[in-house]
């Protein structure tokens, strides 16, 4: 016996809109702008790459990375794009070191965080006389 998956009548005929077809898709014309549709005028404000804060640097450097590989696995799918890959990847890398210098900010021996690695009695040649 043939088990029989058509939905009752009574499930269809109760109007929710999961019972019926989907909605047709409207097609999208002119310039989509998120203004007045999401809170603060269309996402995060900009922020200039000198004001940016060390984890918005660290996550661009890391979101880099892995457009980074996927570049790679293109080049190695079509070896003829190759040369336009490697100039994607070198302007990459240009905008990298440019906000990486500008959002560097100042270096100071009394700055919090780390310890800056700059050596010190034990590092490098101890004095006079060892060589």
């Amino acid at each position: 016996m043939a088990a029989s998956f058509a939905a009752p009548a009574a499930a269809i005929a109760s109007g929710t809109p999961l019972d019926g077809p989907p909605p047709s898709p409207t097609p999208m014309s002119g310039s989509f702008s998120m203004r007045g549709v999401a809170p603060g005028g269309g996402g995060p404000q900009p922020v200039a790459s000198s004001q940016m804060p060390p984890q918005v640097l660290t996550g661009i450097t890391q979101a880099a990375q892995s457009i980074n590989q996927m570049l790679d696995s293109f080049a190695q799918v079509t070896p003829d794009q190759a040369t336009k890959l490697a100039l994607i990847k070198d302007l990459l890398q240009q905008y990298l070191a440019e906000i990486m210098v500008a959002g560097a900010g100042p270096i100071s021996p009394t700055a919090p965080g780390a310890a800056a690695p700059m050596g010190g009695i034990d590092h490098g040649i101890a004095g006079p006389g060892s060589v």
